[in-house]
């Protein structure tokens, strides 16, 4: 490598650096900031490297190449990608995640509040009366009309959804059709258990009803492997699973890889980033009456950098 090439190489690495402190601007409090740093980042990466999704892949190739966590670097490299696809999707995401965080806070008077008195937390809510009712006829025989018993023989979490009761509560509600989405309700139903243990101020003293408890179950399959993964938000929300219950047998990496797998060929389309010398060539073959100088201007480079990059090269080839 000469001099020219690593004094090249030097301003893309403080290029992708600066980026990378621009991108972190993101995560500020305000919205307001957050879409001024936005439209800094997409300026920026037009002027370094002609379009913010070519500084983005030029920044995701970097990790690749640098990470030690070959797993962080593909997440990370493909949620680059995914925004360099769909401007502010970063920011989106950040969003909805304070949104979400700020929705799972609450002590027993908020609660309370939010349900409209004590009594009305332990009655079954409106959500839940839609599996109570559409399994109503595969209780057994007995007391009726009690949520909590016995639906076609089933009542142990741990225990195999009998297939008429799966049926029954899948078929009760549209079941979700996103990883992130199955993830949303099944933490809705843990935040209902949070609620009913908080209340009765007693750990593990929530209790779903039978047929609540095997929604709940359908819903979790589908968030730890039984819908595969479609974009960076639904990876997401697979690794929330996969971190904090998915046990240590290693069977969530192979979920884990089917799922970017799958969304990495969606971003196999998208260009990798110009190399200056790319740049250098492509304004020359634009403008041939452009004179070293001018072009060395547009690229920020001397000169001598711009005859090093079109040596050998003729605008008609």
């Amino acid at each position: 490598m000469d001099l020219f090439e690593q004094l090249s190489e030097g301003r893309q690495d403080k290029a992708l650096d600066r980026l990378l402190s621009m991108l972190a601007l993101f995560e500020a409090d305000s919205e307001i900031e957050q879409d001024l740093a936005l439209e800094r980042v997409v300026a920026y990466c037009e002027r370094e490297w002609g379009g913010y999704a070519a500084g983005l892949d030029a920044l995701a190739h970097r990790m690749e190449l640098r990470s030690g966590d070959a797993v962080a670097a593909a997440v990370q490299s493909l949620r680059l990608r995914e925004e360099g696809a769909e401007p502010g999707a970063m920011i989106q995401s950040i969003r909805l995640r304070r949104r979400r965080d700020r929705g799972r806070l609450g002590e027993r008077e908020a609660i309370i509040t939010r349900y409209g008195g004590e009594d009305a937390v332990t009655t079954p809510t409106a959500f839940e009366i839609i599996f109570i009712a559409a399994t109503a006829y595969l209780a057994e025989e007995g007391p009726q009309g009690d949520p909590f018993g016995p639906l076609s023989g089933w009542h142990l979490a741990w225990h195999d959804l009998p297939d008429a009761l799966r049926v029954a509560v899948s078929t009760a509600y549209p079941l979700p059709e996103t990883v992130a989405a199955a993830r949303d309700e099944c933490l809705k139903w843990e935040e209902r258990l949070h609620h009913l243990e908080v209340v009765f101020d007693c750990a593990g003293a929530g209790t779903l009803p039978t047929a609540c408890a095997a929604r709940r179950r359908v819903v979790e399959d589908l968030w730890r492997k039984g819908l595969r993964a479609a974009g960076l938000d639904d990876v997401s929300a697979r690794l929330d699973y996969w971190a904090g219950r998915g046990g240590d047998d290693g069977a969530g990496y192979a979920v884990l890889r089917d799922d970017l797998g799958a969304i990495s060929a969606g971003f196999a389309a998208i260009a990798p980033a110009e190399t200056t010398k790319d740049r250098a060539r492509r304004l020359k073959s634009e403008h041939p009456e452009w004179s070293l100088a001018r072009i060395g201007k547009a690229l920020g480079i001397s000169r001598q950098a711009v005859h090093k990059h079109l040596k050998g090269f003729s605008p008609s080839a």
